[in-house]
């Protein structure tokens, strides 16, 4: 009898030790590894970019976007995104006026295409540049 209690005993702390092993190991909701999208805006010395009037964003090759939108506010050069998972594809960074904000400024777009691995960081860089139209002095 008293055997039989020792082994149930020892039985039940070897379920539990292994059960807590192994529930360590299952992948949980929201625990998968983040994608992060570091977008930089290199600005001229006399890009009016005026807070709220522009929005930085990270979209895809069909324009949707990956993440929120940021305002774009001078003196913040660098802006964060982030994506859950990994995958093969395209990133766009973009810059844009907002709301139909009238500019004679123009800002590619950076485009990357290619593998993206839950994890890493991908930098982007965006540089504003005043259209001709402007610089020419024709008005």
């Amino acid at each position: 009898m008293k055997t039989t209690k020792i082994i149930s005993a020892i039985s039940l702390v070897l379920i539990f030790a292994a059960g807590s092993l192994f529930a360590g190991n299952k992948p949980e909701i929201g625990q998968q590894k983040l994608i992060t999208y570091q977008v930089t805006v290199h600005a001229a010395p006399n890009f009016p970019g005026a807070s709220g009037h522009y929005l930085v964003a990270i979209t895809d090759e069909k324009g949707n976007k990956v993440a929120p939108a940021q305002p774009f506010h001078p003196g913040v050069w660098t802006y964060t995104f982030r994506e859950a998972g990994s995958f093969r594809g395209t990133r766009v960074a973009v810059m844009v006026p907002y709301p139909a904000n009238p500019t004679d400024w123009v800002i590619p777009p950076s485009v990357q295409k290619g593998n993206f691995i839950g994890g890493g960081t991908y930098r982007f860089d965006l540089t504003p540049v005043q259209s001709a139209r402007e610089t020419s002095g024709v008005l």
